[in-house]
């Protein structure tokens, strides 16, 4: 999935997940506010909590007027392990994004997942680069945009998708 900021598709996938009641492996990323308007991006299990926010993964500090400092590293010790250990029966990719950019050990977990069979549950940011466009046009993915209007009937659309391909 694909769409404006806060617009609900991590919700959809939240709320998805709930529903079918399957274990899902994969990542997700979690802002948690701190002091001072900065923010810290955390990279977790994608059936994580707020528990799994350690040191460890860290993924980005947010500081008001600065560019986020980002530990790609992360993507690597965490991201990677998360894409290609315990596998299925759906996969779980929330968010890609702009961060990723020089990790290419991850980018290849995120292709070789992709070209598996396991079925993939993802949101990928409306940014134009080249590991995000390479994500769009990847021959498995099918691109769908929440907004507002559509968000509550592009989760009943990911439902019934995620049934058929799980066999639920």
């Amino acid at each position: 999935m694909t769409g404006d900021v806060q617009v609900g598709k991590s919700t959809i996938i939240s709320r998805v997940v709930a529903e079918l009641g399957v274990p899902v492996s994969g990542f997700r990323t979690v802002a948690v506010a701190g002091e001072d308007g900065e923010s810290d991006i955390f990279l977790i299990p994608a059936a994580g909590t707020r528990d799994d926010c350690t040191p460890a993964s860290l993924l980005a500090r947010r500081t008001p007027g600065k560019l986020p400092e980002v530990h790609a590293g992360v993507f690597v010790s965490r991201g990677v392990p998360l894409l290609t250990e315990c596998p299925g029966p759906l996969i779980v990719m929330d968010e890609l994004g702009w961060m990723e950019g020089s990790s290419f050990l991850f980018q290849e977990a995120v292709f070789s997942v992709l070209d598996g069979t396991v079925p993939v549950l993802g949101v990928v940011r409306d940014r134009r680069l080249p590991f995000l466009d390479a994500v769009r046009g990847h021959p498995e993915v099918e691109v769908l945009v929440v907004t507002r209007e559509s968000r509550e009937e592009m989760q009943g659309f990911v439902l019934r998708v995620m049934r058929e391909r799980l066999g639920a």
